[in-house]
């Protein structure tokens, strides 16, 4: 190779490999950033599970199999079960003005608004209040949260699967019968204890 060619070659490939390097930079940043997200949410289940003040629950994609097959539900609600991976209840009964309560509120609410979670409902009525989020990381991988508050109870349903954006949104809806669900699952976690 002639010099110049040789020194616009080197010139070239210094710049190619300059931006490669940046460009996993970023993608290592990116993947570390969706990591803090998913953990945001694990991380706030565990801290207060684990806390006897708190009641727990966790249903797994085993348990919700069974209860297809022994539960009789309508057909919808099956496709829709069998596509949730878990559902994670935890309520707490204490004041509303108690530094506990103000502290799992703040917290919840710090994992929404970092987790990318959008408002699907919010409702308002007689003092109790009911948010509904979701979020879609990737395809089909879709989280949902149920959150509670009146006066002296916190209560957050955490509901994890393979759902598309379509398909949230009919559990959402009138004809997708998320309400019969979640009655279903607050009655259960009433009578676990």
């Amino acid at each position: 190779m002639s010099g110049i060619r040789w020194k616009i070659y080197k010139i070239n490939y210094n710049l190619i490999n300059k931006i490669m390097k940046k460009i996993m930079t970023i993608v290592a940043v990116l993947m570390i950033v969706a990591a803090a997200q998913a953990q945001t949410l694990q991380s706030f289940f565990d801290k207060y599970g684990n806390d006897e003040r708190f009641e727990y629950v966790s249903v797994g994609k085993g348990m919700m199999n069974m209860a297809n097959v022994f539960g009789g539900n309508a057909k919808n609600n099956n496709e829709m079960m069998s596509k949730m991976r878990s559902i994670k209840i935890l309520s707490l009964n204490a004041d509303a003005t108690s530094p506990l309560m103000k502290t799992v509120v703040n917290d919840i609410d710090q994992v929404v608004s970092k987790g990318n979670f959008e408002t699907a409902v919010e409702a308002r009525d007689k003092g109790e209040q009911v948010h509904i989020y979701y979020r879609l990381s990737g395809k089909d991988d879709a989280d949902m949260l149920i959150l509670t508050k009146e006066k002296g109870q916190f209560s957050l349903i955490w509901i994890n699967g393979k759902m598309t954006k379509e398909e949230m949104m009919h559990t959402f809806s009138n004809n997708g019968k998320m309400s019969n669900l979640i009655g279903n699952f607050n009655n259960m976690d009433g009578k676990i204890s």
